[in-house]
């Protein structure tokens, strides 16, 4: 795939530069006519189509949360030059930003940050029956005090059957795991269990999180051993 070409002006929005693309379309930083930052996320149109039915979640959902970690949809443009969402923008680098380019080793007090915001985030969404569907390392930025939850194209109303709420769980141990492969100085050939310095609870902890099933009573439970498991002097390094 080439690079995102750069269009000066969006609808009123003036483009600063292509921040992010991918199957779906293409993200761009610009400044609203008020000077504000802003996301303008484009659909590709030949995915657009195709999934029509499908697109309107994400703005559904959006629309009906109120979080600091998770950006705001504060419109849409749809124009000649294709479909856009108006979104807050959250400044920080991703989570792949720092671990991959900035070749970042996170801290035992870190991970146990990040990972508390995590979990509290995903508390709020699941309070409101939502799950996000695509945690990873790239839809995650951190800006060194707070994180933000990025890109909700994948998100579903949870129905207890094929929507579950242990698809988030088990993509953020996922995220857990590249935090805490970061400062790890092995060759990486044995199962994560065999290789991380982690206690037995936290691997435990771990495991759970991965199983297709729910194994926690509610978020609220998991966003709470994980921070008994993980905080200050438990937290191996």
């Amino acid at each position: 795939m080439g690079p995102a070409k750069i269009i000066k002006k969006i609808g009123d929005y003036t483009v600063a530069s292509c921040i992010g693309k991918g199957r779906y379309g293409v993200c761009f930083l610009a400044v609203a006519p008020e000077g504000r930052p802003v996301v303008l996320k484009r659909f590709r149109p030949r995915m657009f189509r195709k999934n029509k039915e499908a697109n309107h979640y994400e703005a559904v959902i959006l629309s009906g949360l109120s979080h600091p970690a998770i950006p705001e949809l504060l419109g849409v443009v749809n124009n000649r030059q294709g479909y856009y969402y108006v979104l807050e923008y959250k400044e920080g680098p991703t989570l792949e930003q720092w671990l991959f380019e900035r070749k970042k080793v996170f801290s035992s007090e870190e991970i146990y940050r990040i990972g508390s915001q995590i979990f509290e985030v995903l508390e709020y969404i699941h309070s409101r029956n939502v799950v996000h569907g695509d945690i990873s390392v790239a839809n995650v930025t951190d800006n060194g005090v707070k994180i933000a939850l990025l890109d909700f194209g994948l998100a579903r109303y949870a129905d207890g059957q094929n929507i579950r709420f242990s698809l988030d769980y088990a993509r953020a141990a996922n995220v857990l795991l590249y935090l805490l492969y970061s400062g790890y100085e092995g060759k990486g050939r044995r199962p994560w269990h065999e290789e991380l310095p982690l206690s037995g609870e936290q691997k435990e902890f771990l495991k759970k999180l991965m199983e297709p099933e729910e194994k926690f009573r509610d978020t609220g439970e998991v966003r709470r051993e994980f921070k008994n498991l993980f905080c200050g002097e438990k937290t191996l390094s």
